[in-house]
């Protein structure tokens, strides 16, 4: 996923997806960046007339040849402004001189203006179109498959949620605005310079071969620094967020040397990386400047050899030098602006990459409102890229009906949950509900018919109330109390300080292990799901926890379908239907007198669990 960009076609397609909806914006944008170079072009116009007064050159007479635009140089760029004004005679030069530089002032300070407007209006796009691309993107990573998950670490996908989306964007503003001034202004600088000297001219080409030399020499060193900087900066929030979800286990077994030294790697990469990006990114700054001074003292030394020969007027030398120097900013400009682009590549590749993952688990394209007969597994075998977990299940689980999933470790108890879920897609076989293949509906309608309670009830930082409200808008009062008296739940609620605005923080931690299951359990209750999946939901628990968590289970699977698997057989042996799981396949289906009789692995997990409950603890 850090493979370096080679073209524009990731920042393009960005470009294309979140900056049209704004076209009117970048219209706008656009128009006013053709006004600010109309303004630039203005000043040496404006400069022309102030030198050819000031160092005592009259105004053209009255027949003297009109001036076109073909005829056009820094020679007679004064006589061409009188001309353009029909001004004849100047009686009063100083008094002109003060009207022009007050003009000239005005026009620096309307471009000014419209600099800072445009800069605005660029931030303004920027900053929709980013936070646009952080929605979309979110959203996309919200419909790929648990697959995809598996393989990731969060830290590197908060990153590019965050940091990458960002900088994709980041800087646009001076790019866009470059983009449409310079060229215009070196071009028309540059025509000027043409007509006034082509042997001066040798300079600014100098000048811009110089210029796409520095550019040339760390555009790929700029980009693969910073695409390497953004995974760094991903794996750095990856350690941070590890180890700070995993704080419990880290004080438990006294790691925090351990994590600090894994950290210290981790910042010693990325000290490293940091500092080559900002030495080749700022290593142009005064590879420019080495350029500018080169290329100003040769125009001057140019300049100077045409005035003393000559072949050069006394105003238009100092002009020949202004409109030179303003040749080179904007040349140094676009050359800022193209090595600027090169972290907006890196940055809009990796998040482009994102966007081009596919879901594993494709959507249908059909509806489902409830549950009718049955879901059915046929014939069902899957793997995780790998040896097979599964292999040729086949049962049924019966509307109204409580069906149980046993079995030793690792037999696939979980995974079935999860094909269940359309979490994944079987490799072989089939899954049905009501006769129709799960691949033809919608995921999220299917999955709408499902309450479910994980081994680790994981729960947001926020209100006891918003967890169990959690999906669904406007919820009555009335409706959330119910569900957690069903779960159980009501009576320790009650005890807290704020009762249900208690938060309950990240993943739950102020609660315990039990509470935090009941509210798992009101959670999923709350919507009267038609089918229930409860994944070891009392596996976790201390006795009394697991008591409790079980009356509210066996309450609300009066009035669901319900799918329990169970690591402790006393909690299933009155579900209507136990599927016994072994060695990847499905040993036995039955009641669990039946079980005892036709299932040894059944058995002897039957025996295992109840003989050590009935041993007495030894003192």
């Amino acid at each position: 996923m850090t493979e370096r960009p080679r073209s524009l076609e990731p920042l393009a397609w960005l470009l294309r997806r979140h900056v049209a909806p704004y076209w009117p914006a970048v219209i706008m944008l656009l128009a006013s960046g053709l006004l600010a170079t109309l303004l630039g072009a203005l000043l040496p116009v404006l400069m022309a007339p102030i030198l050819d007064l000031a160092l005592g050159r009259p105004a053209p007479a009255a027949g003297a040849g009109r001036i076109g635009l073909g005829t056009l140089s820094l020679g007679n760029l004064g006589a061409a402004f009188f001309q353009w004004f029909s001004v004849e005679s100047v009686t009063r030069p100083f008094a002109a001189i003060l009207v022009l530089c007050a003009v000239y002032v005005g026009v620096g300070v309307l471009k000014a203006c419209v600099d800072f407007g445009n800069y605005l209006l660029a931030q303004s796009i920027r900053i929709r179109a980013g936070t646009g691309i952080q929605r979309d993107l979110f959203a996309h990573l919200l419909d790929l498959s648990m697959s995809f998950f598996n393989r990731q670490r969060t830290g590197e996908l908060v990153s590019r949620l965050e940091t990458d989306t960002r900088s994709s964007t980041s800087g646009l503003e001076m790019v866009v605005g470059a983009a449409v001034t310079a060229p215009l202004l070196i071009a028309f600088y540059s025509y000027l310079l043409v007509r006034t000297s082509p042997l001066l001219v040798v300079a600014a080409v100098g000048a811009a071969a110089l210029h796409w030399g520095v550019t040339r020499a760390i555009r790929e060193s700029i980009r693969r620094l910073a695409t390497a900087q953004f995974s760094v900066f991903a794996e750095l929030a990856s350690r941070f967020q590890e180890a700070l979800l995993s704080i419990r286990i880290i004080k438990s077994f006294g790691a925090e040397a351990f994590e600090q030294a894994r950290l210290a790697d981790v910042l010693r990469r990325m000290r490293s990386v940091h500092f080559r990006f900002g030495l080749y990114k700022h290593a142009e700054e005064p590879a420019r400047a080495v350029v500018n001074y080169t290329v100003e003292a040769s125009v001057l030394a140019l300049a100077a050899w045409e005035l003393l020969a000559g072949r050069l007027a006394v105003p238009t030398f100092f002009l020949f030098l202004y409109v030179g120097r303003a040749v080179m900013v904007q040349l140094g400009v676009l050359g800022s602006t193209y090595t600027q682009l090169q972290t907006i590549l890196a940055a809009s590749s990796r998040v482009a990459e994102l966007f081009a993952q596919a879901p594993a688990v494709k959507d249908g394209s059909e509806t489902i409102e409830a549950f009718a007969d049955r879901i059915a597994l046929r014939d069902v075998s899957f793997d995780y890229g790998g040896e097979r977990v599964l292999e040729h299940v086949t049962f049924d689980v019966k509307k109204g009906e409580v069906v149980a999933l046993v079995g030793p470790s690792g037999a696939g108890k979980s995974t079935l949950a999860d094909l269940l879920l359309r979490f994944y897609d079987p490799v072989a076989g089939v899954i049905t509900i009501d006769g129709r293949d799960l691949r033809t509906l919608r995921q999220e309608s299917y999955r709408r018919l499902f309450g479910v309670v994980s081994q680790e009830a994981l729960l947001f930082n926020a209100t006891i109330r918003e967890n169990i409200a959690y999906g669904r808008e406007g919820v009555a009062d009335a409706e959330i109390e119910r569900a957690a008296r069903i779960a159980n739940a009501d009576g320790f609620i009650g005890e807290l300080p704020e009762r249900y605005d208690t938060v309950v923080g990240d993943r739950g931690i102020r609660l315990s292990a039990g509470q935090r299951q009941r509210v798992a359990i009101a959670r999923a209750i709350l919507r009267r799901p038609a089918i229930l999946v409860l994944d070891e939901a009392t596996s976790a628990l201390d006795s009394e926890s697991e008591r409790l968590v079980q009356q509210a289970i066996d309450r609300v699977i009066r009035d669901a379908t319900s799918v329990v698997i169970a690591h402790r057989l006393s909690t299933v042996l009155h579900a209507d239907r136990i599927v016994v799981l072994n060695d990847k396949r499905v040993e036995a289906v039955g009641r669990h007198a039946e079980l005892l009789d036709r299932s040894e692995t059944y058995t002897r997990l039957y025996r295992l669990q109840f003989t050590e409950l009935a041993t007495p603890a030894r003192a």
